[in-house]
């Protein structure tokens, strides 16, 4: 059940790391296209502090987005380890069982 719920927290942070990911193609793409429309020469103060402000949101989307993969990537550490230690008591109980089966069937 802990793994489920880790998977469908992962998935959640996927999908929230993805639409970060559109959001922050869509500013660096205004910012390009605020940059391809206007020499640098030619910008005033108004918009020189709007682009400014533009690649601040960029920058910020950017580390959030970081953020949010470090967390992605520490949940997928952390569902690796639950599966790796419930295979590891499967394995245990078969092992466990196998050999009751076994001493039954000696016995027998």
């Amino acid at each position: 059940m802990t793994s489920y719920i880790d998977l469908s927290t992962v998935e959640k942070s996927m999908a929230h790391a993805g639409t970060q990911l559109c959001t922050m193609a869509h500013k660096l793409h205004q910012v390009e296209r605020c940059l391809d429309c206007c020499n640098l020469e030619e910008l005033d103060d108004l918009s020189m502090l709007e682009l400014l402000e533009s690649m601040h949101e960029v920058r910020n989307e950017y580390q959030n987005l970081r953020k949010d993969i470090q967390e992605v990537q520490q949940l997928q550490r952390d569902v690796s380890t639950t599966l790796r230690c419930q295979l590891r008591t499967m394995h245990q109980t078969y092992q466990l069982l196998k050999k009751r089966l076994e001493l039954k069937a000696d016995q027998h």
